[in-house]
């Protein structure tokens, strides 16, 4: 394996070939010779979690919270990897977190509702899943999201444009939730 540059296109090449396995393999040579970086780490720890293995995603992410406790993409990525792993309590208070570093980044709105959604807490979600729209008109999986929540609170109206938005961006799975609930 050639040697890891901190911008890494071998590794990002392994990563986008879904690759995961090779791609970390390739970011942890590079760490285990060089200092930890916030770039390798963070890419080393999406291949983890495209694995599955969330546990180590989760590590590498609180990682790089230790060198930037402002880094949003960490945070928010501990947000998801909490949801993925069921622990939607966690999760909800890791994309507080997010929100509270950078009130403008949609990712943590969204992870904050799919958990809010999750636990019950309806109009928690639906405030996030709107902030998060309203920070990107063209966010799809929120529009999907958003639309499966309103089906939970009886807005059919509503949920039925959601998912013609999600159509519309080329959300997977939007057409089968509009078939279902919006003929």
């Amino acid at each position: 394996m050639a040697a890891c540059s901190n911008n890494s296109p071998e590794g990002e090449k392994y990563f986008a070939e879904g690759a995961y396995q090779k791609a970390i393999d390739y970011f942890t040579e590079y760490l285990e010779a060089h200092a930890p970086t916030v770039t390798i780490l963070y890419k080393r720890g999406r291949s983890f979690e495209e694995l599955g293995k969330f546990q180590l995603a989760l590590n590498d992410f609180e990682t790089i919270l230790k060198i930037d406790n402002q880094n949003i993409e960490a945070q928010t990525s501990i947000a998801k990897v909490k949801y993925e792993m069921g622990n939607f309590g966690q999760s909800m208070l890791a994309a507080q977190k997010a929100i509270r570093i950078n009130k403008r980044y949609a990712p943590s709105y969204f992870w904050l509702a799919k958990a809010a959604h999750q636990m019950g807490y309806f109009e928690e979600a639906f405030k996030a899943y709107n902030r998060a729209l309203k920070i990107d008109p063209n966010y799809g999986e929120a529009f999907y999201y958003r639309g499966a929540l309103e089906i939970s609170m009886d807005k059919k109206k509503e949920a039925c444009e959601d998912f013609d938005r999600a159509v519309r961006l080329n959300i997977e799975g939007s057409q089968d939730a509009k078939n279902k609930y919006c003929s």
